[in-house]
């Protein structure tokens, strides 16, 4: 029996959080498609979501949405949640993070399309802050050129969930990886240590066979290759 089934579309964007995860602890899903549940049925599941990722959870039978929820969830019950505190909200901050990274980079949800001033702006300001962000919390816990992690000596929900952010980043838009390296140096170690997980890998290479180079989609996704050069 599975143990879970995922519901988004063919592409990593968020969804590629889950799945890195479910493939780390070994967990069984099946991917259905988005438009099973949204929107008609968006606000008909329980605990609602406005929009996929869902995670139906077999073994209590109930869906969860918000991808940092989901990812909470899921931290509690494989046990990939550092066990200090501080280090157990950092956790929380980091996929809140990811979450706003992913919001800021669409341009909340595509509002308004990228233009060349709007990018450049963007990429060289919030952009390389948020990257530093990262490159400095995991500085201030542990990461270090030899290795360790975000939040310390043992793998956590934030590892998996900043290799999901940045490592889907820059395999879509290949120009980003100067940044990454140039304002997180650690940060892209990190994001190659966590992809070379033997399960992590395997998935990837399988989902990427299928996502291609693709990002978020729609016209959000073209935008950003057009100011990117792409």
């Amino acid at each position: 029996m599975l143990d879970y089934k995922l519901y988004y579309w063919d592409l990593p964007f968020r969804g590629v959080f889950i799945e890195m995860f479910l493939a780390d602890v070994g967990a069984s899903y099946a991917l259905h498609d988005a438009s099973e549940i949204y929107p008609e049925r968006s606000l008909k599941i329980e605990n609602p979501g406005m929009a996929p990722p869902y995670l139906y959870d077999w073994k209590s039978k109930k869906y969860f949405a918000q991808l940092p929820a989901i990812m909470m969830h899921l931290a509690r019950e494989y046990d990939y949640l550092p066990k200090r505190a501080e280090t157990h909200t950092l956790a929380l901050k980091i996929l809140l993070d990811c979450n706003d990274v992913l919001l800021e980079i669409t341009n909340y949800h595509g509002m308004v399309m990228w233009n060349k001033n709007s990018w450049d702006e963007f990429r060289n300001g919030r952009l390389a802050d948020w990257m530093e962000i990262f490159e400095k919390t995991g500085l201030e816990h542990g990461l270090k050129a030899g290795g360790g992690y975000l939040l310390g000596t043992t793998i956590s929900v934030a590892d998996i969930a900043t290799a999901a952010l940045f490592g889907t980043m820059v395999y879509a838009f290949p120009v980003l990886e100067e940044d990454l390296q140039e304002n997180a140096p650690h940060i892209a170690q990190l994001v190659k240590h966590v992809e070379a997980r033997k399960p992590i890998q395997a998935m990837l290479e399988r989902r990427r066979v299928v996502w291609e180079r693709g990002y978020c989609g729609g016209q959000i996704e073209s935008s950003l290759r057009k100011v990117l050069g792409q």
